[in-house]
């Protein structure tokens, strides 16, 4: 299979798990970009991610470290509503706004909402 640019939307952080297995599985023959807006940005702060490890009993941080370290880009919405201190992101992830979220995913091949 060609190596295709897949997009995750991922707006519930009980989603996020599985997209990350997901996507971590098919980076070695993919790129991937995973945004994550409203609740499912609370999975990449760092004041959030042990609550959300105990809530969706897995181990988040890891698979955020392997996704990282296979190459899976990794953003949070800069104006995230649901968060009121804004994003504290995880070393990796990087703020990004709707301007660049249609730009990669204008671009991909498959975009996928979680």
């Amino acid at each position: 299979m060609a190596n295709k640019t897949l997009v995750y939307f991922v707006s519930l952080s009980s989603n996020a798990p599985a997209v990350l297995t997901e996507a971590i599985e098919k980076s070695a023959n993919h790129s991937i970009s995973i945004f994550f807006d409203l609740d499912g940005a609370h999975v990449l702060d760092m004041r959030y991610l042990r609550i959300l490890n105990r809530t969706h009993g897995t181990d988040l941080e890891m698979l955020l470290k392997t996704a990282i370290q296979s190459g899976i880009k990794l953003f949070g919405c800069q104006m995230n509503v649901l968060i009121a201190d804004g994003l504290e992101l995880i070393d990796g992830a990087e703020l990004s706004g709707v301007a660049s979220f249609l730009e990669i995913a204008y671009e991909a091949d498959a975009v996928l909402s979680y």
